[in-house]
């Protein structure tokens, strides 16, 4: 979705339409409770880290960092106002996952420097 925004939100910038990505932490609703994320009793163990993370999940239900009501007052603010980036992060969470994402592919993009330019075609030099 956020590769496809990106590109609607160029292809649509010229008739003065603009485009946000919402991209909220978590945010202190009942989303995070059994019902939502409720996984079979058993399953195979080919997906440990799944079980661990639901699990995570589940265990921040009520400690959660944003505040539903102050995240919804921000989109209906951008929404309004139509003024603010493409990327419209909501809670300090986000904020650093979102740095976390960045670092990674700077990370990715660090390690394939000296390689990428392997496959130019030889006229491009």
């Amino acid at each position: 979705m956020e590769g496809l925004s990106e590109a609607l939100a160029a292809e649509v910038a010229d008739f003065g339409i603009d485009v946000t990505i919402v991209e909220p932490g978590y945010f202190r609703t009942d989303f995070l409770t059994r019902d939502s994320l409720a996984l079979p009793e058993t399953t195979t163990g080919h997906y440990p880290a799944i079980r661990e993370m639901v699990a995570q999940h589940l265990e921040l239900q009520g400690r959660q960092l944003g505040d539903p009501v102050k995240g919804a007052a921000a989109v209906i603010d951008r929404a309004v106002t139509g003024e603010g980036p493409l990327r419209q992060l909501l809670g300090s969470d986000s904020h650093a996952y979102a740095t976390a994402k960045v670092r990674a592919l700077q990370d990715n993009l660090d390690a394939v420097a000296a390689t990428a330019p392997a496959t130019d075609h030889p006229a491009a030099e």
